[in-house]
């Protein structure tokens, strides 16, 4: 009954809560997401600056975006394009020195 009823103030806010209001209802909202496996989205101002998913989703997106770059990396090695330290990198790119 009290999930039900979390749930059903989440979707009367549209799936957004306020963060101030969300410090409050902290163990409520994860119930809602953990129960209906949806995302509760915190906002600011108006602003969605976050939210709450299930863990599983999250998990899932780490997944998906592990593979991504797995994939990238293998096909640069597969084209035998050029590589540099990560370190490198990010100072090139900090200076702007860049190819275009």
């Amino acid at each position: 009954m009290y999930i039900m009823y979390m749930t059903a103030a989440a979707h009367d806010m549209g799936g957004e809560v306020p963060v101030s209001s969300a410090r409050e209802r902290l163990p409520e909202l994860l119930d809602t997401a953990v129960h209906d496996g949806g995302v509760v989205y915190l906002t600011r101002y108006g602003r969605r600056v976050g939210a709450i998913v299930p863990a599983e989703l999250a998990e899932r997106i780490e997944e998906l975006e592990d593979a991504y770059w797995s994939q990238r990396a293998a096909a640069a090695l597969k084209d035998d394009e050029p590589a540099m330290a990560w370190d490198d990198a990010v100072a090139r790119l900090e200076t702007g020195d860049v190819d275009a």
